[in-house]
């Protein structure tokens, strides 16, 4: 699957946060698969968590995908 960037639709995030740095990574990906994304974040992860149970571990990025993809962020493509 193919990430395809919707134009249409203005990323406003909070500075410095989560979803902030995984869209900025997801943005440089567009075009490309998501395996290539989730290779590139589990060699490099942009955010990790400071507390709850995942507490200074990498986040799941299919979770992160997902959310873009059901707010519109993003489209899968084939």
């Amino acid at each position: 699957m193919k990430i395809k960037l919707n134009k249409d639709v203005k990323a406003n995030f909070r500075k410095g946060s989560a979803r902030e740095a995984y869209y900025q990574r997801l943005c440089s990906f567009n075009g490309r698969t998501v395996e290539a994304f989730a290779k590139s974040c589990a060699e490099d992860v942009p955010s990790t968590p400071s507390k709850g149970k995942l507490k200074g571990k990498p986040e799941p990025v299919t979770g992160w995908v997902s959310w873009f993809v059901r707010n519109g962020y993003v489209e899968l493509t084939d």
